[in-house]
């Protein structure tokens, strides 16, 4: 078997709340407050023991990448008992010491950025416990839009061997909380928006939302009654003042705190580049993820440029080229590329993404070549430290770009990955398609190589937070901080390198907001740029006695202490005082997470597994799973499955053999078993040549719905290759009068086309793309 999961069956999947241990959790409210710069976030946890002996609630949960920790307490019979920030190993002694005295204690830790675990110890009998997180975050620019995420879920993380072993609790199980079918809490939700100007539209793609207006501010809440937290809640904000630069000044002491924001725009003529797509076949793609990433790679192969050269790398157990080196594009290289996508699937095993990303970086660069590379994953891996540092490692010869796919993407390792290889990360979640964000990509790793990026303060003096400033993308929001004890800067001029020499923008402060969370949010970007240094990178897998020790690891706590910040090296720690002490035999009680939407595609070998006999085990993906019970079954498909069923083989049809009444729920075929719909313009876009043309054929006829004779009949008379040129124009006006909701998606090929056609004799006395409309138009 394959280096993976192996953890024990209780820690694995589970299909009910009480399938393993009663669950503690009983409810979630988060009330959040949205500005231009950032979201103010409270999560409030509620437990309750109702159990006969004292228990231990352990729940591990995610919350945002870039989330700055910041306040942590108790509330125990109306007592607000306020958590402090120690140094981790510290932290927890005092917890251990708490318990031996028979006293509550109460614990926050960070195993990852967008990882993190609550224990609740020493909780009586029929007690109960409001565990409050404060965070404060940025706001993700999404085409122009801000976007606010809320993590639900974590979905089950691949480890290779090194991950099983270690000092104390290894990352397979730290990183791998159990999951089940459904949980017993359910969750409310409040965001507050105060943009500072009006705001033009407020919607969510992930679950539905009412929307409201109070007192001058907008007042999103969830409209259903039973929100699914079995993928990230999203919310996107477009409003006048995110296009606009600015920043945001505040006073701490003696130091002042500098952020500032804006999006740069310039042209961004797309460039010759050798492009490595590194895509992730692991089981956990299985579904709407691999098919999606199909479509997405047919159009991103169609819109590169002559004089590129690439390769596709699928990863899994292991990983497979389509070439044993890159090759030029041309009209062979993509004949070969598009048969392989059509068949590419998830059939890999497990997601052993750093020996194939070693693989890619460890190739010679194709004739001197830019390299540039894309990868495509669900991200679901737990060494995600050694993955980051491999790519820094090569940051000078490869600009990676990231795309995190589905509900359980590791915000850490695709956001990471990408400030690490100096390029940009995407996620698609649910309910969204692919290809426009592959796209928007794509275009980035396309364009201009910029380097030297530098950061000026005017009229003043900064410390520039990150320490190397971060690549500047068109179109994408930059977001850096400064601090200074002198004099304040009056503006920020950003200059960065291009082939065709410097461009600058600047952004004055005289203008300068003043908020709260600028000290906070500028200290945890501190922290977030010693944890990425190489330093602090190679001392994580060194001996405890050196970490103790280690120059980074200080900095970081003095850092997380003068703060109060949350870190992986300073944990949150508080301690209820009991005048009667509470001993026993304290029990350990998980708290398990719903299964991430679409894991695994709910795939076909994982909807088998569950309907084994109960008490068999099985092992997917690397993962040991329990069967689902005949009563899960039953409230998913409206009928038990039949012995036929639980007797079929593992290759038979997934349908087959089960006694699905009418009665099953709406749409829930199709939502595990089917796949998405092809677009109206794939088979078009399927058929473009590589230099952009079309050629006049039955297949074209039938891609834009008109018979081969029809558009041979009128077919203008003209020089050089005619039929190639009318079909050329033909499907530009097609894609114009039938595919524009989606010109996103097909812009990049279309230029490519139109390119193409221009080089082309006219016929005579019109034009092409005239001719090509008053047919198409009729």
């Amino acid at each position: 078997m394959p280096a993976s999961f192996a953890l024990p069956l209780s820690s694995g999947l589970f299909t009910g709340p009480d399938a393993v241990t009663p669950v503690s959790l009983v409810g979630i409210s988060v009330e959040a407050e949205i500005t231009g710069l950032c979201a103010r976030v409270s999560v409030a946890h509620r437990y309750v023991n109702r159990e006969t002996t004292p228990i231990e609630a352990v729940y591990v949960f995610p919350l945002d990448e870039g989330a700055a920790v910041c306040g942590f307490e108790a509330v125990v019979d109306d007592v607000v008992i306020a958590g402090e920030v120690r140094e981790r190993d510290e932290a927890f002694e005092h917890y251990d010491h708490a318990f031996e005295r028979g006293d509550g204690a109460f614990l926050l830790d960070e195993h990852r950025p967008d990882v993190f675990q609550a224990s609740i110890g020493n909780l009586r009998p029929g007690g109960a416990v409001l565990v409050r997180i404060t965070y404060v975050t940025e706001l993700i620019s999404d085409d122009g839009r801000a976007r606010f995420t809320l993590p639900l879920t974590i979905a089950p993380k691949y480890a290779p061997d090194d991950d099983h072993r270690g000092i104390g609790q290894p990352d397979a199980e730290a990183l791998n909380p159990p999951v089940a079918w459904s949980v017993p809490y359910g969750m409310d939700l409040t965001v507050s928006l105060d943009m500072g100007v009006p705001i033009t539209e407020v919607s969510s793609p992930s679950h539905p939302v009412a929307v409201s207006w109070q007192d001058q501010r907008t007042v999103v809440r969830l409209s259903h009654e039973t929100p699914s937290l079995d993928r990230d809640f999203i919310l996107t904000i477009d409003a006048a003042s995110l296009r606009q630069p600015t920043a945001w000044v505040e006073r701490d002491g003696e130091t002042t705190s500098i952020a500032v924001g804006f999006i740069p725009e310039f042209d961004a003529t797309p460039m010759s580049a050798e492009i490595v797509f590194l895509v992730d076949r692991s089981g956990s793609m299985e579904g709407d993820s691999i098919e999606q990433v199909r479509n997405a790679l047919q159009i991103c192969l169609r819109s590169m440029r002559a004089g590129c050269a690439f390769n596709i790398v699928g990863f899994g157990d292991d990983y497979r080229m389509l070439y044993e080196r890159s090759r030029p594009y041309d009209e062979v290289s993509l004949d070969d590329a598009s048969w392989h996508v059509k068949r590419l699937d998830a059939d890999l095993g497990g997601t052993e993404l750093k020996p194939a990303l070693d693989f890619v970086l460890g190739q010679p660069s194709f004739s001197g070549l830019p390299r540039r590379v894309l990868v495509l994953t669900d991200g679901e891996v737990t060494n995600t430290d050694r993955i980051i540092q491999l790519a820094a490692a090569h940051r000078g010869t490869t600009r990676i770009f990231t795309l995190g796919i589905g509900s359980g993407a590791s915000q850490h390792l695709v956001r990471g990955l990408a400030r690490a290889g100096g390029g940009a990360a995407e996620f698609i979640h649910p309910g969204e398609r692919i290809e426009s964000r592959v796209l928007r990509q794509f275009a980035r790793l396309l364009a201009p190589t910029m380097g030297d990026v530098r950061v000026e303060w005017v009229d003043g003096d900064a410390v520039t937070v990150p320490a190397e400033a971060p690549p500047v993308f068109a179109g994408q929001r930059y977001l850096l901080y400064g601090t200074t004890t002198g004099r304040v800067p009056t503006a920020a001029r950003i200059t960065a390198s291009f082939a065709d020499g410097p461009r600058s923008w600047q952004v004055p402060l005289a203008d300068a907001s003043r908020v709260g969370p600028v000290t906070t949010l500028t200290a945890r970007a501190r922290i977030r740029d010693i944890e990425e240094s190489g330093a602090w990178l190679a001392q994580r897998g060194s001996r405890q006695h050196d970490r103790k020790t280690s120059t980074v690891r200080q900095q970081v706590i003095a850092i997380a202490t003068r703060h109060r910040l949350l870190s992986r090296d300073t944990s949150f720690v508080a301690v209820e005082r009991r005048s009667t002490p509470v001993h026993g035999d304290i029990q350990l009680r998980r708290v398990p997470l719903k299964l991430a939407h679409g894991w695994g595609g709910t795939s076909h070998e994982f909807r088998r597994a569950m309907l084994l006999d109960e008490g068999s085990a099985f092992e997917w993906d690397g993962l040991p799973v329990r069967p689902m019970r005949a009563e899960d079954f039953e409230s998913l498909f409206g009928a038990a499955p039949t012995a036929q069923a639980r007797s079929a083989p593992r290759d038979a049809s997934p349908i087959e053999g089960m006694a699905v009444r009418r009665s099953v729920r709406p749409g829930i075929l199709s939502r595990l078993f089917g796949g998405s719909k092809a677009r109206t313009f794939d088979p078009l876009v399927a058929l473009q040549a590589a230099d952009g043309s079309w050629s006049l054929s039955r297949e074209f006829a039938a891609a834009i719905g008109k018979k081969l004779k029809t558009l041979e009949y009128e077919r203008p008379d003209a020089e050089g290759d005619v039929s190639r040129s009318w079909a050329t124009a033909l499907a530009l006006v097609w894609l114009e009068l039938f595919a524009a909701r989606a010109e996103q998606e097909w812009r990049m090929l279309a230029d490519k086309a139109a390119a193409w056609l221009k080089q082309q004799p006219l016929p005579p006395g019109d034009d092409w793309l005239h001719l090509a409309r008053r047919v198409l138009s009729r």
